[in-house]
């Protein structure tokens, strides 16, 4: 593990920080604040302090320093804290106001243009980005135009070329984390920005409040330095590590239309033909309830005569459960929740309700934004949930949740945060109402979904089987991967639902099934199983179980397309290795499968087999030569020379 320094100048605030194992450096960052619009430089006031501490991510050197600006109405204390042993810097403010008026604050940069030294030219870097709250992404720093890169990362990126940085919050009680990453190709100067922001967040007199911990740590390794990033992530908030789903979803299979009749035939073909394989949840998308519009969560009398509640008990008798989709913070403006409570909703800057769109279906209102810091507004989730958990829901799939953190919509109290926390007591409303259900969000960041969501989903739909969706299809592939190091670490990752029907050929359907199983993702089925072929039916029962790891993209940071993932097994007393090779482009490619990039020993030879073609490569030793199909994936077991 790298060894780490950082050094502040005395009559200046900037610091730096230089690792030796591997070389890694930060460089001249400053630190400002936003107060009522008006940006402030922070000044050093006084000397550092330096000094032992302790916390749950071990023992640690503190070192403290004041920051002060003329005519900033706020003082500002800077604390590091060094973790030597684990190479490891993590920085935090305490913002208090020392004037005599409440004051609005904005940007808290407790890093500004740090300048970062990776060793290789900017050229050669690729940087992992979430943009927005969702949609991951690996990507080089500079586009093939020339252009660098500028962009706002949703709490985190982790540079690598050479080496690897990570620089990211892992948390955020009262402010929204961004990381901000500029490349400038004419100079190579690769810049980062470390941002608490607080979004109008008012201060009162005297009052303080404390940004979460922005951490900075090297590595030789980019994919090890995003397991360990989610590891801090998980010592500071513990995760819920539930079991991952394995499901039919209504969406794919009819849309709208859903029904109790229609659920319950899909309902017997689940049961007989995969529930012994653990295929045991039936999830009602979007339909299911009055109207077809958000708000108002009752189900539809014709479609529903008995209920939630005669369905749920149907499916019980078959060893089922029943899920629900549902978008509670969604309302649209024909809902009686709006006609009778339109206060409880987000604002625009004249504090009127705030339109954000027009719903995509049929019958197509404006959408507002339910404002859960508002206690009225927060126990209508409370207790929508609790309704329908005792209506017999024990899985919720919460959508559209990620529109309540627009910064453009304004909270009814001064001291709640644009972007943030509109979203935060949603989430919390979301589980203190559901209690044990499986609670899966979709569009949801990480520093708030650890500790409260069982699964998120952050890649786009994987829309229905066939070619005309496969440029979406490359996205979610590619979202899927660099998504890899969440699961089972803060909550299980989660793919979009899945059609494998025959407008998609079996290659592509091959490559869906894998992509979704490899990822350790719940795996959730969408097509309609009373007329699904038997081949497809197949390809269904060999994805079950699933796996409850997720595979490692081990060439995430290294190629345009992670075409290769590796995952370890262990079964009856037996280590072999599962390896994905994908092919996403247009034709047919040749693979050289390397031992060394899977981190096996090149000396030892391995039986090869494939496993949708059942074909036997043979014993190789150090590397294997393979060709795949385009667009497919083949997926090869790797095992060693047993005697037997």
């Amino acid at each position: 593990m790298s060894n780490v320094h950082l050094e502040l100048r005395p009559d200046a605030w900037i610091w730096s920080a230089c690792w030796t194992d591997p070389a890694v450096g930060v460089g001249d960052a400053a630190a400002h604040l936003t107060v009522a619009g008006k940006r402030y430089k922070l000044e050093a006031d006084g000397e550092e302090v330096r000094q032992p501490a302790e916390d749950l991510l071990g023992p640690a050197v503190e070192v403290l320093r004041p920051l002060v600006a003329e005519g900033l109405p706020v003082r500002v204390c800077l604390k590091f804290l060094l973790y030597e042993d684990r190479g490891l810097i993590a920085l935090e403010g305490e913002n208090t106001n020392t004037g005599d008026r409440p004051c609005a604050l904005g940007d808290l940069e407790l890093i500004t243009q740090g300048r970062v030294e990776l060793g290789l030219s900017g050229r050669q870097v690729r940087a992992y980005l979430e943009r927005g709250l969702g949609h991951p992404s690996v990507e080089p720093l500079v586009d093939p135009q020339g252009t660098g890169l500028s962009v706002d990362s949703q709490g985190m990126v982790t540079l690598a070329g050479g080496a690897a940085l990570t620089v990211g919050f892992v948390s955020a009680p009262h402010h929204r984390p961004v990381v901000r990453l500029r490349y400038l190709p004419s100079t190579d100067e690769l810049l980062v920005c470390g941002i608490a922001r607080f979004n109008g967040r008012v201060l009162a007199p005297g009052e303080q409040v404390q940004t979460g911990w922005l951490v900075l740590r090297a590595d030789r390794d980019p994919l090890r330095a995003l397991e360990s990033y989610g590891d801090l992530i998980a010592a500071v908030t513990p995760p819920r590590l539930t079991p991952a789903t394995r499901g039919w979803c209504s969406w794919y299979a009819i849309r709208m239309p859903i029904s109790h009749a229609f659920t319950v035939a899909n309902a017997r073909v689940v049961a007989e033909r995969f529930r012994d394989l653990g295929m045991d949840l039936m999830l009602l998308d979007h339909g299911w309830q009055t109207g077809d519009i958000c708000g108002d969560w009752d189900a539809d009398p014709a479609d529903y005569p008995g209920g939630l509640e005669a369905l749920a008990t149907e499916l019980e008798g078959m060893g089922l459960y029943l899920g629900l989709w549902i978008a509670p913070t969604d309302i649209a403006r024909t809902s009686r929740l709006f006609a009778e409570h339109p206060e409880w909703m987000l604002r625009d800057a004249e504090g009127r309700p705030a339109t954000t769109w027009r719903w995509y279906w049929t019958p197509y209102p404006l959408q507002v934004q339910l404002d859960a810091t508002q206690p009225g507004a927060r126990q209508y989730l409370v207790d929508t949930f609790r309704r329908l958990v005792a209506a017999g829901a024990r899985y919720f799939k919460i959508d559209f949740i990620a529109a309540c953190a627009g910064e453009g919509l304004h909270p009814a109290g001064p001291a709640s945060v644009r972007g943030w926390d509109p979203l935060r007591g949603a989430m919390q409303a979301i589980r203190d109402g559901a209690g044990e259900a499986y609670v899966r969000y979709c569009q949801t960041p990480p520093l708030l979904s650890a500790g409260l969501a069982d699964g998120v989903y952050a890649t786009n739909d994987t829309l229905d089987a066939g070619a005309h969706t496969w440029p979406t299809l490359r996205e979610v592939f590619r979202m899927s991967a660099a998504e890899y190091w969440l699961h089972g670490r803060l909550y299980n990752h989660e793919a979009c639902d899945l059609s494998i029907r025959t407008h998609g050929n079996t290659e592509e359907c091959r490559l869906r099934v894998t992509m979704l199983v490899l990822s350790g993702s719940s795996v959730m089925f969408s097509d309609d199983l009373t007329i699904l072929p038997e081949e497809r039916l197949r390809l269904m029962q060999q994805s079950l179980p699933g796996l409850a790891r997720a595979a490692r993209p081990v060439t995430l940071f290294t190629a345009d397309e992670p075409e290769v993932w590796h995952l370890p097994v262990e079964a009856q007393g037996c280590r072999y290795d599962l390896v994905a090779v994908f092919n996403l482009g247009a034709e047919a490619r040749e693979h050289r499968l390397e031992w060394g990039l899977l981190g096996l020993d090149p000396d030892e030879p391995r039986l090869i087999r494939e496993f949708w073609t059942g074909e036997t490569l043979g014993i190789c030793r150090g590397l294997a030569t393979v060709m795949v199909p385009a667009p497919s994936v083949r997926l090869y077991t790797l095992w060693p020379l047993l005697g037997r």
